[in-house]
This record gives C-alpha cells, structure tokens and sequence, in this order.
C-alpha cells in the first residue's frame, strides 16, 4: 500500500531521514516508534504530500507521490484519514460540525446526505448523543474520539495516527487503543500509528519498524519486539538510559 524507496529529508541542516526504506501491506494495522525527534511525523507528512524529500520515492497505492503535481495529490489524499496529535478540533463548531467539516469542504455531498452520513460516523463512535456539544466541553479522551469520527468520515483507505494516546491518562490511553484496533478491524483499512508508547504499539500492531538515525533499524512483529535480545530493540522497549541510542 505504501513504500518508501532510498528517501534522504533534512530538516534545520539535520538529516532526518537518511535512505530510509520502507513497505506497508495493504490493509495492516503498522507501528513506526522511535526516540522524539527521529522523523516518525515527517515520516507521516511524506505520505500524504505534505512534504517533499530532497531525493528517494514515495509511492502510495501504485502512485508516485513525489513525481505528482500539488494540483494531482488530491485523489492520492483522498485514501487518508489523519488523526493528528492533539485532535485539531475547531472550537467554534460542535462536534457534528466538526466530524462533517471534510464532507463540506470538499463538497462531495450535498447537505442532507453529509448529516446522514455524521451521524453513521457519530453512532459507530458512541458520540451520536454529543453531536451539539462544542470539543471545550470535552475531556481529551472524547475530542480523540471526535477527531478520529473526522478522520474517517470520507471513508479512508488508510488511516495515519501521529501519537495517538499523547496528554491521556493510562485509563483513556487504553480506550483510544482499543478503538483504533476496534476501527481497524471493522473498517478494513491500513492503519499506521506513529508513537514512542510500548503499550499502545503492543494493543494496535500486527508489524512495527523502529526509526533509528533516518532509517529503519529493526522491523518485526509484536512477539519479536516484545521477545528480542538485540540491544537497540531491548532499550527502546524497556526505556533504559543507557544503550546504544543513548
């Protein structure tokens, strides 16, 4: 569905990508960790378009996105669903404004069937019954859930998750988890999450990729990254100062 072929990306003079190769399945639910700083989100902002590398490919479903035109990246934008890091709600609208935003900004539908379509994505979430809320009156917990009804309101084909548990507490950080494996599964999508939390990997990926110094340093399942001996993978998991990423 998605791969990076030899993608160089520097960023303030520093390397941040550094030939990085990588291969997504199609319709895998996907783990890039890595220390703060290592490139996940730019990692993330190369797929759907939003940055450009200085040299190397990204390809997404067959199409070259670093050989398409801004005017041309629409349809490839069009399989994304984002999930940004702090939710990105607009507070002056209310959740059901929120969640329809994308429908109406790209005038796909016309009205009545964009307030249809809101309230599917509202009652698969639980949320149908804070469509008139405003996100102010939300706990963090609740405006990831709205963001993530935003998120896939087009339908996606792939939905990207930039550190989807960050400012929660373990409790809630569990609930968004088990709704990003609940989504995946019911929504038959690609989904990729970008995080630094073992936990969260260890509840929503079937294969995870550990960015290390602009590249892929170790790649395997859940059972190789919860079992390994290699020293990299050993120190991430279990967070240790000292290692060779410190």
């Amino acid at each position: 569905m998605i791969e990076f072929i030899d993608v160089h990306k520097t960023l303030g003079g520093k390397k941040v990508l550094d030939g990085l190769d990588l291969k997504i399945e199609r319709g895998e639910a996907f783990a890039i960790i890595g220390r703060s700083g290592c490139g996940k989100s730019v990692t993330l902002k190369h797929m759907v378009g939003l940055m450009a590398p200085e040299s190397g490919r990204v390809i997404v479903d067959g199409a070259e996105v670093t050989a398409l035109e801004d005017s041309a990246l629409e349809p490839v934008r069009k399989k994304f669903g984002f999930l940004f890091q702090n939710s990105a709600l607009l507070n002056s609208l209310s959740v059901g404004e929120n969640v329809g935003l994308p429908l109406r900004e790209h005038k796909e539908m016309a009205e009545p069937d964009i307030r249809k379509r809101v309230a599917e994505v509202l009652e698969l979430l639980g949320l149908r019954q804070l469509e008139e809320v405003m996100p102010a009156d939300l706990s963090g917990g609740m405006r990831k859930r709205v963001a993530l009804a935003r998120a896939i309101i087009r339908k996606p084909e792939i939905i990207l998750y930039d550190e989807p548990t960050t400012g929660l507490d373990p409790i809630m950080a569990n609930v968004i988890n088990n709704l990003i494996a609940e989504m995946h599964h019911k929504l038959k999508v690609t989904s990729i999450v970008v995080t630094h939390d073992m936990n969260s990997v260890f509840m929503v990926a079937e294969r995870i990729a550990l960015l290390y110094q602009g590249k892929i340093a170790r790649m395997g399942t859940v059972d190789y990254f919860k079992n390994s001996d290699d020293k990299i993978v050993r120190q991430f998991v279990t967070g240790a100062p000292e290692g060779p990423m410190s």
